[in-house]
């Protein structure tokens, strides 16, 4: 049977970032600086999305209104500009208003295109965050959004074309959501890098470092790939939250008439700094975190080409068949009960599956092998046992018949 998990060797962060190594990345950059990669290869990226993806996506697919999005020199196109009554998206107004320097911007567009899915999947394996992934299409020798910063970390990869990046001294280091950019009266600070992305290059933008992108010469394509990370501060008030809701001190109200004149706040710093002191020595920061963890979990949607056929194919499993793990998958395993009760439970997909405890080692063994053979699972499950646990599996969408 046909691998349905996607392309040998498909894109995901290491090969985005080569010859770059993940840790050099991190240690040096993430949240840090920008980096730049050239590779002098145009089609490097050509695997992940082209123009010919585009113009069959407007072309053959009823988009809504909010799917595509038209700016024209840092001003957006209204959506009626773009669109009929129907609220659908009208291909034939994009391309004029695309003609007369429109930058097309397509949000989210990896929930089209299951390739992108796939990338974004990988991306998420490496960052444990949600992704704000956006594409744009800008006609030569224009420029969609003018100067300006992010609030989240970005990662871009030049498919088509080029575009000139200029980058700038920043105000706001690593700025909070809340400290979104505000265009009014913003004025650039000294300019301190230019660099000319051609089709295959890449380059991350840390948020809050401020830049702008102007197409050359020829049409650009590019993704750009946001990193809506949690914030220590989230983690921070979360875990306040939480102790407030097991501590009624934390609870009581500020003293009334603190903001009158004259009101003695001396000892109500006192209060702050002594109900501080008494939330950290009780506050568990690993639940927490891995409450973080869990919701993040709970949100990934299965990224499973073909998994109606692999269903189907479930019953023809038996030993010696050859079955392998999906891509990028993320999950947790936890043991929970005891003595008759015990379990182990997968949580995956925004599902929690449940299995006999004694299937434990099996279990981890087939989430952790690309491939295997039915039967040959480490453990003690016998080979009739790991047919049912594969089946199971197959079913779920976490591996599938190779």
């Amino acid at each position: 049977m046909t691998d349905t998990s996607g392309a040998l060797g498909a894109m995901d962060f290491a090969r985005a970032i080569a010859p770059m190594r993940p840790e050099t990345f991190f240690d040096a950059y993430f949240e840090k600086r920008h980096l730049v990669i050239r590779r002098e290869d145009p089609l490097y990226y050509a695997d992940l999305l082209s123009i010919g993806d585009i113009d069959a996506l407007l072309s053959t697919v009823q988009l809504p209104v909010g799917d595509l999005n038209m700016v024209n020199k840092g001003k957006g196109i209204e959506a009626e500009a773009i669109s009929q009554l129907s609220g659908l998206i009208d291909p034939v107004r994009v391309a004029q208003q695309f003609a007369e320097g429109g930058t097309v911007v397509l949000p989210q567009l990896h929930r089209y295109i299951p390739k992108l899915a796939r990338y974004c999947r990988a991306l998420e394996t490496v960052f444990s965050c949600d992704l704000q992934t956006n594409i744009y299409l800008t006609p030569d020798n224009a420029q969609g959004f003018k100067t300006h910063y992010d609030s989240h970390d970005v990662i871009v990869l030049q498919v088509h074309g080029s575009k000139t990046w200029n980058i700038y001294e920043s105000p706001l280091e690593l700025p909070l959501r809340s400290q979104a950019f505000e265009p009014e009266g913003f004025v650039p600070g000294k300019l301190i890098d230019s660099f000319v992305l051609h089709a295959g290059d890449m380059c991350y933008v840390p948020r809050g470092v401020v830049h702008d992108a102007i197409a050359t010469d020829e049409v650009s394509l590019h993704i750009t790939t946001g990193l809506l990370a949690p914030r220590w501060i989230d983690v921070l008030v979360e875990a306040l939250v939480e102790e407030a809701q097991k501590d009624p001190a934390l609870r009581g109200v500020v003293p009334p008439g603190y903001a009158n004149d004259g009101f003695d706040m001396a000892p109500q710093v006192e209060t702050f700094h002594a109900l501080m002191a008494r939330a950290m020595a009780s506050i568990d920061p690993e639940t927490t975190l891995e409450g973080f963890a869990h919701e993040f979990r709970r949100r990934r949607m299965p990224v499973a080409p073909g998994q109606f056929l692999q269903a189907a194919m479930a019953e023809r499993i038996t030993v010696g068949s050859v079955v392998a793990r999906r891509e990028d998958l993320i999950f947790k395993l936890r043991e929970t009960g005891a003595g008759d009760d015990a379990q182990i439970l997968l949580e995956i997909y925004g599902a929690e599956i449940s299995f006999p405890a004694y299937c434990a080692e099996p279990l981890r063994d087939a989430l952790t092998r690309d491939r295997f053979k039915v039967g040959d699972l480490a453990g003690d499950l016998d080979t009739e046992g790991q047919v049912v646990l594969v089946r199971r599996l197959l079913r779920e969408g976490v591996l599938f018949a190779a």
